[in-house]
């Protein structure tokens, strides 16, 4: 798993925005900006490239409309609850509830969304392979810095959604790796969203969840049943994201 997009050098073809090039400077002016002199995806680039470390394929993306989704009153309230996310563009969110009422697909959804229509470099992760892949870190030379280094990809990314979180604390590791995101994440400004079958104090430590349950952010319970087999639309697979 790696965290840093890839850069492609082109668009779609005589595109109108960026005439092929696929970036477009941030017109940023003052050079006391942190964005002075960085380019900016062009938006027509996603309709070409996938960005395949969004931690969902493109054909699994093209199912998961969130419009086409069985409107339960769940996926309602955490459709808005994702939008109030979008048009803050920071805040944290964590939603929990019974297996199969829409949280996985309604974050998935909400991590194309992120990506595709608002450029933003988004990951979405198993809080399991999340903690796997810092685990690992110790397998490499230098291991501390490597689990450094990787902290900071996490830390970095604008949208990180993390499913099943509460799945993996069993260990001292596992304790102090999701102490370590959740301490970089907080004052980052960035969207951090848990997805997890577990009410906060049972998924998470007494300090995490002081800073999970935090005013700032949202506490979403759903009690729906499950609607696992009635999710998704017939509809035929497209390009969703692009279609406004």
């Amino acid at each position: 798993m790696h965290l840093t997009t890839k850069s492609y050098s082109n668009c779609v073809e005589n595109c109108p925005i960026c005439g092929g090039v696929g970036f477009l400077s941030a017109g940023v002016t003052d050079i006391h900006d942190p964005e002075f002199g960085t380019m900016r995806e062009c938006p027509n680039r996603r309709r070409k490239f996938w960005d395949s470390e969004l931690g969902i394929s493109y054909d699994e993306a093209q199912g998961l409309d969130w419009n086409a989704f069985t409107q339960t009153d769940g996926v309602v309230r955490m459709r808005k609850a994702y939008e109030k996310l979008l048009l803050r563009g920071k805040g944290w969110l964590y939603g929990h509830g019974q297996p199969g009422n829409g949280k996985t697909i309604m974050g998935k959804a909400f991590a194309i969304v992120c990506r595709q229509q608002r450029g933003w470099k988004t990951r979405y992760i198993k809080m399991s392979d999340m903690v796997n892949w810092l685990r690992t870190s110790y397998d490499e030379q230098a291991g501390q810095q490597v689990y450094a280094a990787r902290l900071r990809e996490l830390a970095g990314v604008k949208v990180l959604v993390v499913d099943e979180a509460g799945r993996d604390r069993s260990t001292d590791f596992s304790k102090q790796s999701i102490s370590d995101i959740i301490d970089k994440r907080y004052m980052d400004g960035n969207i951090t969203v848990w997805l997890s079958n577990f009410k906060p104090a049972n998924a998470f430590e007494a300090y995490q969840v002081d800073r999970i349950t935090d005013a700032m952010h949202t506490v979403l319970e759903l009690k729906e049943p499950s609607a696992r087999r009635t999710e998704r639309s017939e509809r035929e697979a497209k390009q969703w994201w692009i279609e406004l």
